[in-house]
């Protein structure tokens, strides 16, 4: 991260976006790490992520110098059912593990705010995220062919129309257990002479979960539970080829991000940060400015045919 920028997110107040109008021509990806992208992570999100063991890759998405977005890539979960139905994937352990290096989940997915109100700019980082196998390719020697991720709550607004609805999660995870009291359990394990499941990579998915899991199995501390119940949106994009990432820029300049700036570019965006409460901003704002949450998702087909058809 350049040394002008680090200062912006070791300030005490979130990293804000003011407006402005944007050319889709300065509108470019560039690479980052995974620490660096932590740390704006959470200057820019309220959404809890944490970097997991396996094939990652972080992508500030820039307008000219200016940071308007993250994306980060990370190695696909193991099961997800809805997912491993879409894609046909072998139940043979092996054989489906060949078939995921070609996937990778998007982990985060964010625009700065009030910028990425006013112009529809996490629609913009869910396309851009189809069209980085070039990146992917050149790190770890596998074509990327498959992307999937899964909105915060519900249905995710910021994909709606442009990736593809395959169902909702099972609830289960470990967002409602926080840092505290995680550590308090890897603890108990040690002090009372249990292993505490490793997170090397090629250890098995999601150490936290397998650790949370092993507190309860030896404590029988039946308050500690894996599901949260709430039910994301799971989502489907098939990559795009790298050589149409500015066509994939202007078809979302044209399509959501000019026709939203022209609606909204006199109205005072309901939060000026990514940390701001998003239960304050009211149902009838959300509304107005197309950003409530339960809006009928249409499928649609792949970007590359909707470019296509315009």
């Amino acid at each position: 991260m350049p040394a002008d920028q680090i200062g912006l997110f070791q300030e005490t107040s979130p990293y804000s976006c003011p407006l402005f109008k944007i050319d889709p021509q300065k509108v470019w990806v560039k690479q980052t790490d995974s620490g660096s992208l932590a740390i704006m992570q959470r200057q820019m999100s309220k959404a809890v992520w944490r970097p997991a063991p396996g094939r990652k890759l972080a992508f500030e998405v820039m307008h000219d110098q200016t940071l308007i977005g993250l994306i980060f890539l990370a190695s696909p979960v193991i099961n997800l059912t809805a997912r491993d139905t879409f894609l046909n994937l072998s139940k043979d352990p092996k054989e489906k593990g060949k078939q995921l290096r070609s996937v990778m989940d998007v982990s985060v997915c964010v625009s700065a705010q009030p910028l990425g109100w006013h112009w529809n700019a996490g629609k913009l980082c869910a396309m851009l995220a189809s069209t980085l196998g070039d990146f992917f390719t050149a790190r770890y020697g596998d074509r990327l062919d498959h992307l999937m991720t899964t909105s915060l709550w519900g249905r995710g607004t910021q994909y709606n129309r442009v990736w593809k609805f395959l169902g909702y999660t099972k609830g289960h995870g470990h967002e409602h257990i926080d840092d505290d009291r995680y550590h308090k359990m890897l603890q108990w394990l040690k002090d009372n002479g249990h292993e505490v499941p490793s997170c090397k990579f090629g250890a098995g998915s999601n150490p936290r979960m397998r650790r949370i899991a092993a507190y309860r199995k030896h404590s029988g501390d039946k308050t500690v539970t894996l599901v949260h119940g709430n039910k994301r949106g799971i989502y489907y994009h098939q990559a795009i080829d790298h050589t149409k990432r500015q066509e994939v820029i202007n078809a979302w300049f044209k399509r959501w991000g000019l026709p939203r700036y022209e609606k909204t570019k006199h109205m005072v965006a309901p939060y000026q940060n990514g940390l701001s409460n998003a239960e304050e901003v009211s149902k009838e704002t959300r509304l107005a400015s197309g950003q409530e949450g339960e809006v009928r998702v249409l499928d649609s087909a792949p970007t590359s045919k909707r470019m296509a058809a315009q």
